[in-house]
């Protein structure tokens, strides 16, 4: 794929419309689940009185959300939003007068993939909705999920935004003194799914709530199309019927929240990215519906408004779209919400027609299903083995943030007592990780980790017995992107550790951030994984007995920004805390090499001494993992890009162990004289294999 990048001489107005719109996205995808994040975070370090703060506060807050927010007009006029408006632009046009002694349901189309219209007309001032329609005040509703997040849900309100429940609309719409416009998009989230460039597609033929919201209060109703809203993101094909729309409409239903596979441009370049791209947006205001108050409206009287509106849509978007480069015969299409689901079953190859008696119809269909040929059994090995390295990535990836939010979602729903019995469960079980954890070995012989193992495949190779009364520290080099070969060797039985070492338990350490997020810390203390901390550490050294051997990947996050296919160098230098920590504990260092480790991703390195070096650099120190612009193959093909890792065999080599003294109070020089023993012994165990596993001999370890 070729890139194309912006300009270098790009005017600084544009830029800051990039950087305006930039924060609106990061906001809108990312910010909700970090301010849970960090809320629960706080509550574990010296600042968790600001937890507890706002949690009081929160729960006396609790039910502003409902009852109008709490919109701020400073945030709101903010220079900020005017930037970007015009990045797109966008461009509110109004069509009739509005009367301010009303109150409105204001029907926003298309939902877009981020409601990107909806936002800038009626949650800012960027284009004028104050001035246009003077004495009205607009909320947009979102959904109440978001209002469950702390702080977040402070920010959405300063903007105008409020929960898509009925409540909330109800608190607005029966103010008698008017001026209140409710804008709902209708559509919602599974609109978003029809959100294609060239799409003018809405899912209004079942959607009569809000109608009936209008009767109820004599609230008008005021149609609304936003020209251009679905250009502004390519979305993949995910046409109805497919099995990726099926996939989606289901998680839709189940979360509340649809999940478009959508792009766009970058920040700095034009060619991928999740920045939407700069497209007129003009949203055409139509004229308003008059509805009489009705208390308890019949379904007679809602069809009818509902077809009164459909109708004044229809007409709003056919006098407008001339204007702005919508061709004369395309026109509006109406959607049901299950027409997808009536559009995939009428694509299987087979019908059902019941018949009266028995079920032998039934039968015959059945019997006339298309016949698939069941996959080979290798193939179907190498399908468990790529699912069963998937699903550990996206669980190193994914898992513990997944769960924090889960959680807390957990806590604002019936199913709350679950989440406060963990929670009660992860203060009391808090020390586990740093006093050895709670290894299982239930779970290390699972049989995914066989499947793990063969899918590069990876090997242990044993070059010395170690004896089970000592104790051990094992550097592993080099860390790679995901130390997929320190976690099958010592995190799972997958490649025999206990039978080549009979009475050593080995202990993976790992970022001790990683034991503060819930059902993650479970997940790895069951592979006997404990955080590289020095408690912990100490603990299995000197209060656990003898036959431990602690794994520690010495290059860390740091060494992860030079893991790229044929790289065979070390952090090493100047890491000697493990060094001491060894001769403090009297245990034995056992140098280990894993040949194939980098050869798994690729990854764009950046030279040293360049921006983009030391914003990693500085991301690493201050997150404590490495942000590694990294890549392997797709799920179902090794020629497309991904985050399933490429099938190049690992090859771990345990070396020969250094016989440590215990010193209470190592001096500089015995820590210098043991660090260069240690590499000397890792440099030739490097020497000693490197040819065997595809290396020339020229090749040389390079200890940074």
């Amino acid at each position: 794929m070729k890139i194309e990048f912006a300009p270098k001489d790009v005017p600084l107005d544009r830029r800051l419309q990039t950087a305006a719109v930039l924060q609106w996205v990061f906001s809108f995808l990312a910010l909700a689940p970090i301010c849970i994040v960090l809320y629960f975070y706080l509550l574990f370090t010296r600042f968790w009185l600001i937890s507890v703060l706002y949690s009081i506060w929160w729960f006396v807050d609790y039910d502003t959300p409902s009852q109008g927010g709490r919109k701020v007009s400073f945030l709101c006029g903010l220079r900020l939003w005017e930037y970007m408006k015009e990045y797109f632009p966008i461009k509110l046009v109004k069509t009739a007068d509005l009367d301010p002694r009303y109150n409105y349901v204001l029907g926003f189309h298309p939902h877009g993939v981020l409601v990107t219209g909806a936002f800038t007309n009626f949650c800012v001032y960027a284009t004028g909705f104050r001035q246009m329609f003077p004495g009205l005040n607009s909320y947009l509703l979102m959904l109440p999920l978001w209002f469950r997040a702390p702080f977040f849900r402070d920010y959405i309100m300063w903007a105008g935004l409020i929960p898509s429940d009925k409540d909330s609309a109800k608190y607005l719409l029966s103010r008698k003194e008017g001026g209140n416009a409710v804008v709902i998009a209708v559509g919602g989230a599974p609109e978003a799914l029809d959100a294609h460039p060239g799409a003018y597609i809405v899912l209004l033929n079942n959607k009569k709530g809000f109608i009936k919201l209008a009767m109820e209060h004599g609230a008008h109703l005021v149609p609304i199309y936003s020209f251009g809203e679905n250009e502004v993101f390519d979305q993949v094909d995910n046409r109805r019927g497919s099995w990726l729309r099926w996939i989606q409409e289901n998680l839709q239903r189940i979360m509340g929240i649809s999940l478009p596979l959508f792009h766009a441009r970058g920040v700095f370049q034009y060619s991928f990215g999740l920045l939407p791209y700069r497209k007129p947006i003009n949203t055409v205001v139509g004229k308003p519906i008059r509805v009489k108050k009705t208390d308890r409206p019949t379904m007679e009287e809602l069809d009818a408004l509902h077809s009164l509106y459909m109708e004044e849509l229809s007409t709003l978007f056919e006098e407008h779209k001339g204007h702005y480069g919508v061709d004369e015969d395309v026109h509006l299409t109406f959607r049901h919400f299950i027409y997808a689901l009536l559009i995939y079953w009428s694509d299987l190859t087979w019908s059902y027609e019941p018949s009266s008696g028995s079920g032998s119809s039934f039968l015959s269909a059945l019997q006339d299903l298309p016949s698939a040929p069941w996959p080979s059994r290798s193939k179907m090995e190498k399908h468990l083995q790529v699912i069963s390295v998937l699903q550990w990535v996206i669980c190193f990836l994914a898992l513990g943030v997944a769960a924090t939010v889960s959680l807390i979602y957990m806590f604002c729903t019936d199913c709350w007592v679950i989440a406060a019995m963990y929670t009660a469960w992860l203060i009391f079980d808090w020390n586990t990780p740093k006093e050895g954890g709670r290894r299982s070995s239930w779970v290390r012989n699972w049989t995914v980790w066989t499947y793990f193992r063969d899918y590069f495949p990876i090997r242990l190779i044993k070059t010395h017995n170690l004896l089970p009364s000592r104790n051990y520290i094992f550097g592993y080099h080099p860390h790679g992107i995901f130390c997929f070969g320190a976690f099958c060797n010592f995190g799972t039985e997958a490649t025999g550790f206990s039978k080549k070492f009979p009475g050593i338990k080995p202990s993976l350490a790992t970022l001790a951030g990683n034991f503060r997020l819930p059902v993650l810390r479970d997940y790895l203390m069951s592979g006997g994984i404990c955080p590289v901390n020095k408690n912990s550490i100490d603990y299995l050294l000197s209060r656990n007995g003898t036959g431990n051997a602690v794994v520690i990947v010495v290059g860390g996050a740091a060494e992860s920004l030079d893991s790229a296919p044929g790289m065979n160098s070390v952090t090493l230098k100047n890491r000697k805390g493990f060094i001491r920590l060894a001769l403090q504990k009297g245990s034995d260092l056992v140098p280990v090499y894993s040949f194939g480790e980098n050869d798994v991703y690729k990854q764009i390195i950046f030279e040293e001494g360049t921006w983009w070096r030391l914003v990693q650099r500085r991301l690493q120190k201050l997150l404590g993992f490495a942000p590694c612009l990294f890549h392997g193959c797709g799920l179902f093909s090794s020629d497309s890009w991904g985050i399933v890792p490429y099938s190049k065999p690992i090859t771990t080599i345990v070396g020969e162990p250094i016989t440590v003294p215990k010193v209470e109070d190592p001096t500089q020089d015995v820590v210098d004289l043991y660090h260069s023993m240690y590499i000397k012994s890792l440099s030739n165990l490097f020497d000693e294999y490197k040819t065997r596993f595809g290396l020339k001999e020229s090749e040389v370890l390079h200890i940074q």
